[in-house]
């Protein structure tokens, strides 16, 4: 796969942008909804048209969602919940969501549901198009491409020619793969305190053990360079190590217009989102990577504007993640 047709009805399209950016993150590109600038135009035009010349339209829609379906390599439906005059449906899929999916079904594509199959007069019907529920991981959708070969779109032939990434695919040895890799994508790269950004890398493998001192090396590949998932699993990376990875990279937005309290929203949400996955090794990789930013060795070197603003941004959050760490740790004694 390569491209991936979104579907979602109008309610849903605050969903997108997240979506979009992560799954570009994963790899994919992403081909976006009918009508995503403006979504209320079907309204609009609804009440300015005749009968006739808004069946023209939905007539026109159809054919543009259909061009776009056969462009696409799989669909992702974002059926999330509706709500509409204080009433909820669950796991919302449209009339024209169900065709577009409709028309992937003929065409032999993929079809991704980013929640469970709402209960329903077409419940049915999506289940036997062979629909596959993510239970809102999008990371899963890895599982279902092809990774036996290094694609001519893999990022990292930047970085290396074709045949010493087929060396490093070969390797068996995880830790040394993800070693050579770092170096090479972050060798002119240094910390805000004008350190090689290696070692922050480096330190942060250490605190952990196992398959997670592997993502300790990775775990900012994806979120400061162009690799992707996608580029890293067609290396023969474990699946466990890069979903881990995945779970604390960042989405790429720019926060340049955003105020200080915006920004700690920002990243109060990213920890919860790092919680939610409920992945015990996505948070420890979190932690050690926290904990190394907010080391006061390293604040030490910068300035006092800076060490405040550091403060302020990890304290606290590192604070609940290690609680929630401690609490998970109990539970499995």
């Amino acid at each position: 796969m390569k491209k991936i047709f979104i579907a979602c009805s109008k309610w849903n399209y605050p969903y997108v942008e997240k979506v979009q950016n992560r799954l570009e993150q994963l790899g994919y590109e992403v081909i976006l909804p009918n009508f995503i600038e403006e979504p209320l135009i079907e309204e609009k035009i609804k009440k300015e048209q005749s009968s006739l010349e808004h069946i023209n339209f939905c007539r026109k829609s159809f054919l543009e969602s259909r061009q776009k379906s056969k462009e696409s390599d799989a669909i992702l439906v974002l059926n999330m919940d509706k709500i509409k005059d204080g009433k909820c449906y669950p796991n919302y899929i449209g009339g024209a969501t169900f065709l577009e999916m409709y028309d992937s079904y003929l065409l032999n594509h993929p079809i991704f549901l980013y929640r469970d199959i709402p209960e329903g007069m077409l419940y049915d019907e999506i289940e036997g198009m062979g629909s596959i529920i993510l239970k809102e991981k999008l990371f899963d959708i890895l599982k279902y491409d092809d990774h036996s070969t290094i694609s001519k779109e893999n990022h990292l032939l930047h970085y290396f020619t074709y045949d010493d990434l087929w060396k490093l695919k070969e390797c068996k040895d995880e830790y040394l793969k993800a070693s050579i890799l770092v170096r090479k994508l972050f060798e002119m790269k240094q910390d805000k305190a004008g350190k090689p950004y290696i070692e922050h890398l480096k330190r942060v493998s250490d605190k952990l053990e196992g398959n997670m001192q592997i993502a300790g090396l990775l775990h900012d590949t994806v979120e400061d360079t162009e690799i992707t998932c996608k580029d890293l699993l067609e290396l023969d990376f474990d699946y466990d190590v890069l979903e881990m990875m995945f779970i604390v990279t960042k989405e790429k937005i720019d926060i340049s217009h955003m105020t200080k309290s915006d920004k700690l929203d920002l990243y109060d949400q990213e920890i919860n989102d790092v919680i939610r996955s409920r992945k015990k090794e996505a948070s420890l990789l979190k932690e050690a990577d926290m904990s190394d930013n907010y080391n006061p060795e390293r604040l030490s070197k910068l300035p006092m504007e800076k060490q405040e603003w550091f403060q302020e941004k990890y304290e606290k959050q590192l604070v609940k993640l290690r609680k929630v760490n401690e609490e998970r740790n109990q539970k499995l004694c």
